[in-house]
């Protein structure tokens, strides 16, 4: 026992020997130059963006040093670097880290206006808003206070709803951030076209809050007519946006759709007189909140059209609670084939299944003027949707079927199948393969390599992210196939809108943002060219007016399915837009 003990105290004193040559050594390497010139030099190193040199030289100050006037700064500047290298956790720690040691410095507005950047660029707009307030609340700087206002306005109008604004005004009890909130409370609601409510909040600020500068602009707005947004110019939206329990939007697909739809309201709203209110809901995937938004809805003469749901079974929904009622309804994403027989009020801007089949079947006949064709298809998912409506579109042309062939998405040989499609290589002008599941192509591609057929290779969009397409250059050379969505990225067209919205929202568009974007601007085209009212914009859209979308146009017939759909050539490892094609009916 006693050797064990000796033992023991030999360890520790070996260990306390270690860390005594470890601060000698720290103390050694920092001994020949002072905190403040170790600054200067990290300093001219973070300002030429040498981030690893200036961070190690930051650590230095703060662990090689006792603490002096330059080591919180030099935590702030390490937290400085890992927001511009993006890495955002150790931001966070470091961020949080310095409010917990330094709460008193005076680099604590810098700090803060960082985590409002930081949480704009991780989408958490709610807790930037929160750190818009809280530098509002405390800061001493009128600099900061009117650079956190100017974020602040911009967060709220862009990515804030009114039931998050609320819960702000009832978290803070400082006049000044109180005054603030209404005020973008009262905006939100001008926004949405409840100018009655909106005055009420202009009222309590004009009446409760005037040594604040939100006295003067709630001034101004109350005496603005708002009433005078004319009758039929609302535009109500329908989304998933699963609200948590702080106001945030957790759907990432329907809040980007959402930042569309807005986009394009403000682009409107911007250039006219006749402004467009908005009026967002949240269904939550819930009947009985489609239910409650419907009485809401009918109730408002003013609201001539609905925008949204996104998914099939939330259309079906909608459809079934609003058939009583008059109100064009208009699905930026819905597929599925039977929604237009539901109701006569029901728009498909996003084409069905069914009309991508016609629509490919259509390109090939007239464009490609091919008549002889052979199918594969699987037999699970969509896949024999849209074999089924191509196969009856092609021959209803005047083309010919020669055969039909089909696999099951957990194929790994196509030999069988192929084998019967090429044998038919002299009359055979064509292949149509819609994939449900492009995990296959790999296998098929393969497979048809063995045949050194050169016969063109057709299908549906998921060819997008096929994978393979190296292994057989020759057989997919020429792939033509449809899709409801193409970015033409180099387009100057494209690069003004992806700048005016980086600028607004703090993120690069995606496909989500244009399905809502471009079903939008169709609804705003038809409202301008249309009488006000339901019936009046109804038959606008049925009268088969275009418009020109960022990811595809929109035109609608008395079906009331988007007639339009791209078509893709694949070549020399590009995917090319060959058409923005208008299927006929």
């Amino acid at each position: 026992m006693k050797l064990l003990d000796k033992k023991i105290k030999y360890v520790f004193q070996i260990a306390l020997l270690l860390v005594s040559i470890t601060q000698f050594i720290l103390a050694q390497n920092v001994s020949n130059i002072s905190a403040d010139e170790l600054f200067d030099q990290a300093l001219k190193k973070f300002q030429t963006k040498e981030y690893e040199q200036a961070l190690n030289d930051f650590n230095k100050i703060i662990t090689g040093y006792s603490y002096n006037s330059k080591t919180s700064i030099s935590e702030l500047f390490k937290a400085k670097i890992f927001l511009a290298t993006s890495t955002d956790t150790d931001f966070k720690k470091n961020a949080d880290a310095f409010l917990e040691k330094y709460p008193n410095s005076i680099y604590i507005d810098e700090l803060r206006m960082m985590l409002v950047k930081y949480n704009l660029e991780i989408a958490n707009y709610y807790n930037a808003f929160r750190e818009v307030l809280l530098l509002i609340d405390k800061t001493s700087s009128a600099e900061y206070e009117k650079q956190a206002k100017k974020n602040g306005e911009g967060i709220a109008a862009k990515y804030l709803n009114e039931d998050q604004l609320q819960k702000f005004n009832s978290l803070f009890t400082n006049r000044k951030v109180k005054s603030f909130v209404l005020l973008q409370i009262a905006k939100n609601m001008i926004r949405a076209g409840n100018s009655e409510s909106a005055k009420s909040i202009l009222s309590e600020i004009i009446n409760n809050y005037s040594e604040y500068e939100e006295h003067d602009e709630a001034e101004k707005l109350f005496e603005t007519p708002y009433e005078s947004v004319p009758s039929g110019r609302i535009v109500g939206v329908m989304l998933p946006l699963e609200t948590d329990a702080t106001g945030e939007y957790t759907s990432e697909p329907a809040s980007e759709i959402l930042e569309g739809i807005k986009f394009a309201i403000d682009e409107y709203n911007k250039s006219r007189s006749d402004k467009i209110g908005l009026l967002i809901r949240d269904i939550k995937k819930d009947p009985s909140i489609i239910e409650e938004i419907k009485n809401e809805f009918v109730s408002l003469n003013s609201l001539v059209v609905i925008l949204g749901p996104i998914f099939s079974n939330e259309v079906r929904e909608t459809l079934n609670e609003f058939d009583d009622y008059n109100i064009p309804i208009v699905s930026p994403t819905a597929t599925d084939d039977d929604l237009t027989d539901l109701s006569q009020n029901f728009f498909q801007a996003n084409p069905s299944f069914s009309s991508r089949g016609k629509a490919i079947a259509q390109y090939i006949f007239y464009v490609e003027n091919k008549r002889t064709v052979s199918i594969l298809n699987s037999i699970d998912g969509y896949s024999p949707m849209l074999a089924g409506a191509f196969s009856e579109e092609f021959q209803n042309l005047g083309g010919l079927v020669l055969k039909r062939e089909s696999f099951s998405n957990s194929s790994t040989n196509f030999n069988e199948q192929l084998s019967r499609i090429y044998a038919d290589s002299l009359i055979l002008e064509g292949i149509y393969i819609p994939l449900s599941d492009n995990s296959i192509t790999p296998f098929l591609l393969s497979e048809m390599t063995k045949y050194n057929m050169k016969i063109p290779v057709y299908g549906n969009q998921d060819w997008f992210t096929a994978k393979g397409f190296e292994t057989a250059p020759e057989i997919i050379n020429n792939l033509i196939f449809e899709s409801d969505y193409f970015i033409v990225f180099g387009s100057e067209e494209y690069q003004l809108f992806n700048t005016q919205f980086l600028s607004i929202n703090g993120k690069e568009v995606n496909r989500n943002v244009f399905y809502g974007y471009d079903a939008a601007k169709y609804l705003l085209t038809a409202i301008r060219n249309s009488e006000a009212g339901r019936e009046q914009l109804r038959a606008k859209m049925i009268s088969g007016m275009i418009s020109n979308g960022l990811h595809n146009n929109i035109a609608f017939s008395e079906k009331r399915i988007n007639e339009f759909l791209n078509i893709v050539r694949y070549q020399d490892g590009v995917f090319q837009l060959l058409d923005k094609y208008r299927i006929s009916r």
